[in-house]
């Protein structure tokens, strides 16, 4: 997961450097729901893959394994979190004295040795010097070093990549903090009122929806497309959770345009083989939903800021510092 978009990839806030490594091998399909590592097959020694650090369950590292997936890159999975459930130490706040139980992000030692923060996605390179993370420059540095034998997910028009770096942020800000506001607070009207603004970010998307292809206007899948999958997939957990519902229909269309996109990409081969099992990933969030969940993204909804906004310390794990 992530705390903050970018609007220029060369602008971002690298705590390491980032290194492009070519790769224009046929991607080997992978079932979605990885519980283990694995490696996927390289033909070539010229050809060396990429670390990827990520989880089934993370709408974040979502975004960059449909990225991967569309380039036909190479890389090796590792299964980068899990969940422990533990006893309150009586540090917490958030009403921590009332709970029997937390359940804490377990993170692997690789990711942390990769990536000290512990924060998914994180890419590192074949010889383990360089990394990339954040959710949205992961899937610019696919764009980077997929070869060009696909269609970039950023347009190669400055003009227009910086139009879908503006609308990927704005999903982040509409759709994505809002998700978790719903899930994690436990004040109705709080609830009610983010679902609200949710909604109103998918009408925004929803209106550069043409016909039967992609945001923009694009034939193909693209930058801001990416951004929102991943949530807008997720959104049958706030109708189970909370009874929330996205519109179906109306507005001349625009609620039919938009679950025609839903269709469109959730039928893409590439998309369609990430996709977690829906049963396993409502009983994942029921830890959110519960507001049981010991997570930067959980602690910073909680204690009433975005999502995207979590510090570090403030919203840190107690021994397993996470998001």
């Amino acid at each position: 997961m992530e705390k903050k978009n970018f609007i220029m990839f060369s602008l971002c806030k690298h705590r390491l450097l980032t290194t492009a490594v070519k790769s224009k091998s046929k991607s080997v399909r992978a079932e979605s729901n990885r519980a283990n590592s694995f490696s996927r097959a390289f033909p070539s020694s010229k050809s060396l893959p990429l670390t990827y650090f990520s989880s089934w369950f993370c709408p974040f590292a979502h975004r960059a394994t449909i990225a991967l997936e569309h380039h036909h890159i190479e890389y090796e999975w590792v299964e980068a979190l899990g969940w422990e459930k533990q006893k309150p130490t009586g540090d917490e706040e958030f009403d921590a004295k009332e709970r029997k139980d937390w359940f804490y992000h377990h993170k692997s030692p690789a990711l942390l040795s990769a990536n000290p923060l512990g924060m998914i996605p994180t890419i590192q390179s074949h010889d383990k010097k360089d990394v990339v993370t954040e959710s949205l420059v992961c899937v610019e540095f696919a764009d980077e070093i997929g070869g060009g034998a696909y269609p970039t997910l950023l347009s190669r028009n400055p003009w227009h990549a910086a139009r879908e770096r503006v609308a990927a942020m704005n999903v982040n800000k509409q759709v994505t903090s809002n998700y978790y506001a719903v899930l994690v607070r436990t004040d109705l009207e709080e609830r009610a009122a983010a679902f609200d603004k949710l909604v109103a970010g998918l009408r925004v998307f929803a209106s550069e929806l043409e016909n039967e292809g992609f945001w923009g206007g694009r034939g193909t899948l693209g930058f801001v497309d990416v951004a929102l999958f991943p949530y807008a997939w997720r959104l049958y957990v706030l109708e189970h959770y909370r009874g929330f519902n996205v519109p179906r229909s109306g507005e001349m269309g625009l609620w039919e345009n938009y679950h025609s996109w839903l269709l469109r990409v959730s039928a893409l081969d590439y998309v369609h083989s990430t996709l977690p099992d829906k049963n396993k990933y409502l009983k994942h969030v029921a830890k959110y939903a519960n507001d049981q969940a010991r997570s930067k993204v959980g602690n910073a909804t909680r204690r009433g800021v975005s999502a995207l906004d979590y510090d570090d310390d403030i919203d840190a794990e107690n021994a397993h510092d996470n998001q």
